[in-house]
Order: structure tokens, then C-alpha cells, then sequence
């Protein structure tokens, strides 16, 4: 079982997800090599970050493989970050327009998919600066415009949950709650995981 715990910078995801258990706690990966300039092509900035969220998403099988759930901290499906930017004029829909049929191949290939629960996590603004201002360890230099994402995300999600029924929540539940149903979850695979119908109606209700 694949969990995604999401939510803006400062809503207290890492946390979370790391309380769950060190052991199945998959973070996000350090960039491997140099990710193309903002004015290279769209297709390949859109292959760049696919292939980045293709590694986490690998990561999480592995997880899960040997230990029987993953959590992970964001969703290694992340080509919401290019949706969001672009909603909030930040950046254009280029490079989510040029993602959607290398998506559709990474699915295809099973290289990305589907979690089975994603946790998504709403803050109201005031708590999360002062949840960003408590917290000393990190800088968080782009928090305005995380800020900024977050009635968008809560958009993607939103329509994640209208084809994936039952499998988002918008909130963060008892941790105990969670580690009683991922270690009750039956082993056999998500058949929705790789479903490449199910990412078509995802991207049309995005369009």
C-alpha cells in the first residue's frame, strides 16, 4: 500500500509522514544532475522532472515491497506542481501540456502510478507563517508562493478524488488510525494503479 501525505510548505507534512515510521518514510530526492533553465522547451523540462518523480515513485515500490506500505512525503506523481504554478501565473501551462503524454507512457510502463490513500492537508494561511516562523531548521525561501498554491492543489486533489472515489482525504488523521488500516490493507495491488483511463480523466478534468 502507496500512502501520499500532501500539503502547501509549512503544513506539517514531513512531520507526519515521518511519524509514521522512519522505515517506510519515503522523502522527496535530491535532483540528480542539472535541471534544464527556465527557458529551455517545455518537453524537456517535462521529461527532467518525470524522470525525477519516476526514481520516488520506484523508491515507494521498494518500500512497499518490503514492508508492506510506503508514506510518502508529497506525491512522487507530482506534475501537480507545474499545474498549480501555472493557475496561480507564476508559470505558463507549457510544461504541463508537454508532460501529458510522457505521463501517459510512464504509466503505460508502470514507472509511475497511482497511491492507494493520499492525506492532504489544508492550512489555513496565519498558521502556516507561524508554523514557518517556529520552525528554525529550514528556510523556506519560496513560502509566499507555496502559500499561494494552495487553493490549486486542493483543486488537483479534489479532482484526483472524483476519479479515484474513497481514496482522498482532506485531512490528516490519527496516525494510529492510519498504521492500523495501511498494516490491515491486503496485499494485492491497487488494479486502479497503473490505470491509464483513470490519469485521461484526471488530465481532462484539469484541462
Amino acid at each position: 500500500m502507496i500512502v501520499v501525505v500532501e500539503g502547501i510548505s509549512a503544513a506539517g507534512k514531513t512531520t507526519y509522514a515521518r511519524a509514521l515510521g522512519e522505515a517506510v518514510w519515503v522523502p522527496e530526492f535530491e535532483e540528480q544532475g542539472t535541471p534544464p533553465a527556465p527557458d529551455s522547451p517545455a518537453k524537456e523540462r517535462a521529461a527532467y522532472w518525470i524522470a525525477h518523480n519516476e526514481r520516488r515513485f520506484a523508491r515507494a515500490l521498494e518500500v512497499e515491497a518490503e514492508h508492506g506500505y510506503a508514506i510518502c512525503d508529497t506525491d512522487p506523481f507530482k506534475t501537480h506542481f507545474d499545474w498549480c504554478m501555472a493557475k496561480a501565473g507564476f508559470a505558463t501551462m507549457d510544461v504541463f501540456k508537454a508532460a501529458k503524454p510522457l505521463l501517459r507512457a510512464s504509466f503505460a510502463a508502470r514507472q509511475l502510478g497511482f497511491a492507494d490513500l493520499y492525506l492532504v492537508k489544508q492550512i489555513a494561511p496565519e498558521v502556516a507563517r507561524a508554523q514557518k516562523q517556529g520552525d528554525t531548521t529550514r528556510t523556506r525561501r519560496r513560502f509566499d508562493m507555496h502559500l499561494a498554491l494552495q487553493p490549486h492543489l486542493i483543486d488537483w486533489f479534489k479532482a484526483l478524488s472524483e476519479v479515484l472515489p474513497g481514496q482522498v482525504e482532506f485531512a490528516f488523521p490519527d496516525r494510529r488510525d492510519v498504521l492500523a488500516r495501511v498494516k490491515n490493507k491486503a496485499p494485492e495491488e491497487n488494479p486502479r494503479r497503473f490505470d491509464v483511463s483513470v490519469l485521461d480523466a484526471l488530465l481532462a478534468r484539469l484541462a
